[in-house]
């Protein structure tokens, strides 16, 4: 009868080590994949996602960061920024001030803007309140297309108070020598000649 030994054989003591090393790297690799899938679904995506949406016209994340401080910056970036630039005009009705656009100083070509002048733009009326004065209208800058709003300042007198009083006339003026576009005024100028066939 034999009586059983108490040591084990080298050879499957190997193998058994060699099985067990091969299942730990293979959990460890397992594990650090997971860590890295986890940390690539918290910060990768938006990285990535907005690098490519910033190069697709008119997405909304590129016009939810590329507009940031628009209305601190220059204000020659804001008219070449803009696709559309209105004057709108307060009419009293009842209690509200009705904002309604009375000439579109600027607007790119092909750009989609859904008012045209004389339609109210009601995301621009005002609640009239006590002792607060709302001048006789305001500029209302927007971007992209469709148009997109992006701010508006106030006018009193034809002077632009949140541009420094500054003038209407010089607004359209800063619009007609930036080139940024057709405006009102330009659309009553005559065409130019073409030029003269050379000889």
């Amino acid at each position: 009868m034999h009586e059983p030994s108490n040591c084990l054989n080298p050879e499957s003591t190997a193998q058994a080590i060699h099985k067990l090393t091969v299942a730990v790297w293979i959990l460890a690799v397992l594990i650090g994949i997971n860590i890295l899938i986890s940390s690539l679904s918290l910060f990768g995506p938006s990285r990535l996602v907005a690098r490519m949406m910033n190069t697709i016209p008119g997405s909304p994340i590129l016009s939810a960061t590329a507009y940031n401080g628009f209305g601190d910056w220059p204000l020659e970036k804001r008219i070449q920024s803009s696709s559309i630039i209105a004057l709108a005009k307060w009419q009293r009705e009842g209690e509200t001030l009705k904002c309604v656009i009375s000439e579109i100083l600027k607007q790119d070509p092909g750009t989609t803007f859904f008012y045209k002048v004389g339609d109210e733009y009601p995301s621009g009326n005002h609640a009239i309140r006590d002792n607060t004065t709302y001048g006789d209208g305001q500029i209302m800058f927007f971007t992209g297309s469709p148009a997109t709003f992006r701010m508006s300042t106030t006018y009193r007198n034809e002077r632009i108070g949140g541009l420094g009083d500054m003038p209407i006339n010089k607004l359209r003026a800063s619009i007609r020598n930036l080139n940024a576009g057709p405006t009102s005024s330009s659309a009553s100028e005559s065409p130019k000649e073409p030029p003269a066939p050379e000889k």
